[in-house]
């Protein structure tokens, strides 16, 4: 989904006179910790589709990690309001995933309504949605049908927005100011 909407704002972007090169004048802060943040989440979503991992204590305190890791990140780069936009998506999802054991809950009707047959164990860090889930209305339960069929949440939509504006203020301006 967040491809999609970084492919979305470069086309905007363009449309509206833009140029990937202003990215150059965006100084962000601490990318290492936002870098890493994805990085280590790539790595634990591997190993949990490969076996190695399960979901669990471990992967809980690993998406911790993860969070604290990209909080830091946006909080370095808060004067840039869309990025705060997108750390406010990513509370939404985190309220949800810290609350139901540290994956995110899906919703097998939603993923039913789209086609989708889904194995969660083997998926990454999900599980399934249920009558004791917490935060239910934070999980996701949205289906995409957009390019990609996808159960998505109300964080999802706030991050991939926080994202296409991000991307097109940055084309758009010769000097993103301080």
């Amino acid at each position: 989904m967040f491809i999609q909407a970084i492919i979305v704002a470069i086309i905007i972007g363009y449309i509206l006179r833009g140029s990937l090169k202003n990215f150059e004048l965006v100084e962000l802060k601490g990318l290492y910790a936002g870098t890493l943040s994805f990085t280590l989440q790539f790595i634990v979503i591997m190993l949990i589709r490969k076996g190695v991992l399960h979901n669990g204590t471990l992967t809980l305190v690993l998406h911790l990690i993860m969070y604290i890791l990209l909080f830091y990140f946006i909080y370095l780069n808060r004067k840039y309001k869309f990025l705060v936009l997108m750390g406010v998506g990513f509370l939404l999802n985190a309220i949800p995933i810290f609350l139901n054991g540290g994956s995110m809950p899906v919703s097998l009707d939603t993923c039913k309504q789209l086609g989708l047959v889904v194995n969660l164990e083997k998926l990454g860090m999900y599980n399934v949605l249920n009558s004791s889930t917490r935060f239910w209305f934070l999980s996701d339960i949205i289906p995409k049908r957009i390019i990609t069929k996808e159960a998505i949440s109300v964080g999802d939509i706030v991050i991939a927005a926080g994202l296409i504006l991000f991307t097109i203020n940055a084309m758009l301006k010769k000097k993103i100011k301080s």
